[in-house]
């Protein structure tokens, strides 16, 4: 696994210091580890059950820079590499800290250096969608969990106690992974039968991809196994 990890100190310039790189142990700083970590957790996932080798199918290194702002609640690849902000530490914890959430952004690479689908409308949403269901199985793989043991939920312990938050997003059931007032509801669907003609979040990206997400939840569970 060819992995680098770097720190931004909390400013947003890319990538910063190299914070980790292949084979060293733990440095003790939590996001960072939690990086190094999960990276090696979605490489194993592709390598092993996809036979393919790192974001760009041949072994290429896997950058993660983390610290990236103050208080900046996301996370994202931005073409080159993966970024991930430490949360506002009110509504949002590290979003290290849940590994599907690395997984998610990593299948964006992928995305990018296969498919390439346009990040608009239903494109964008399906590929939102591929992200997701790789991050589902990215976990489930991580934890020896057939799918009828998942929770099927993305972001899980993302969320600081006090906010009315199962996680980000629900496969299984668009659409009820959170509902509070500082946040907001929940607003994926999970039927073509309600699906969203917005001009925002480029054409309800993340809204619309509560459809095939659910296709895909639904699916492996009838299917059954891993």
């Amino acid at each position: 696994k060819n992995r680098v990890v770097h720190t931004a100190n909390n400013n947003e310039s890319l990538p910063g210091q190299v914070a980790r790189s292949n084979g060293d142990p733990p440095v003790g700083d939590l996001a960072v580890d939690e990086a190094y970590d999960s990276s090696g957790q979605v490489w194993d996932l592709f390598d092993k059950q996809f036979g393919r080798q790192s974001i760009d199918g041949q072994g290429g290194t896997v950058s993660t820079t983390v610290h990236y702002g103050r208080d900046y609640d996301n996370a994202f690849w931005d073409g080159t590499q993966l970024v991930f902000g430490e949360g506002d530490g009110q509504i949002f914890d590290r979003f290290t800290k849940p590994m599907d959430v690395m997984a998610h952004e990593y299948t964006h690479g992928v995305t990018q250096f296969t498919v390439g689908l346009a990040y608009q409308d239903q494109p964008g949403a399906l590929n939102e969608s591929i992200s997701d269901v790789f991050a589902s199985m990215a976990k489930q793989h991580r934890l020896g969990q057939i799918a009828a043991e998942a929770d099927w939920l993305i972001g899980a312990g993302l969320f600081m106690p006090g906010v009315n938050a199962k996680a980000l997003r629900s496969l299984r059931e668009p659409g009820t992974a959170y509902d509070d007032p500082q946040i907001g509801k929940d607003l994926q669907v999970g039927s073509m039968a309600d699906y969203v003609e917005t001009e925002a979040d480029s054409g309800g990206v993340h809204i619309n991809s509560g459809i095939p997400n659910r296709a895909f939840a639904l699916a492996a569970l009838e299917i059954g196994g891993y």
